[in-house]
């Protein structure tokens, strides 16, 4: 039973600093005109975040990570909508990808898990 808290107390933690790093990284990157390409290079934090955490901390923090960009990163500033195709195709990029790797780079912790 205390195993099964301890599990989801590391992923709440992975998935916390998923979103506590995607949000840094909005407002840092906000004003950037390759802004576009942050999706990309934060699937190298969620599969460092993987590794440490858990496989699920990449497939439930690049979701939410996804959601931060697309509110606080492209515009319309606010909205969970994006204007910019490209902006769109590198949110669902950095999903895939996040997820492939750290399931290709990871198999024996979803036998843990």
């Amino acid at each position: 039973m205390a195993q099964h808290y301890t599990k989801a107390l590391r992923i709440t933690v992975g998935v916390l600093l998923s979103g506590a790093a995607a949000f840094a990284a909005s407002l840092m990157f906000a004003t950037r005109s390759w802004r576009i390409f942050i999706p990309l290079g934060f699937v190298v934090v969620l599969v460092v975040l993987a590794a440490r955490y858990g496989v699920a901390v990449s497939v439930i923090g690049s979701v939410l990570t996804a959601t931060i960009f697309a509110h606080y990163l492209f515009s319309p500033v606010g909205s969970l909508q994006v204007e910019s195709e490209t902006a769109r195709t590198n949110l669902a990029w950095m999903v895939l990808a996040a997820i492939s790797v750290s399931y290709l780079l990871f198999p024996t912790q979803m036998k843990k898990q």
